[in-house]
């Protein structure tokens, strides 16, 4: 299986969509491996991440007519989306200059 490189807020976003084209009624998780901040984790709190958390994924999504590559599925969810969550880095003196410029765009900070 493949692994997706993500972060918390993107991770938390797609786990609580409810399109059944990613994730039907019935489906579920199995042999999920993470790695959250470099620690390999084996069970996640998807809810208990923190938005900038940077989180490396692999496992299968569960369906009724069997089952696909969980970090498959939600590229293909990538592509759907209007908005993306980023993590950046930068001196702290332009965290300020960063939120307004974010905020011009359209968007929001979501972790400081």
């Amino acid at each position: 299986m493949a692994r997706i490189k993500t972060n918390g807020a993107e991770v938390k976003k797609f786990w609580s969509d409810n399109n059944p084209q990613f994730w039907p009624a019935t489906s579920h998780v199995d042999g999920m491996a993470w790695q959250v901040n470099g620690v390999e984790q084996e069970d996640v709190d998807v809810e208990k991440l923190s938005d900038t958390d940077v989180v490396h994924v692999e496992g299968a999504i569960i369906w009724d007519d069997g089952d696909a590559d969980f970090a498959g599925v939600m590229r293909k969810w990538r592509k759907l989306e209007t908005y993306v969550s980023v993590v950046v880095e930068l001196p702290v003196e332009h965290k300020d200059a960063l939120a307004e410029f974010v905020k011009g765009l359209k968007g929001k900070v979501l972790g400081a």
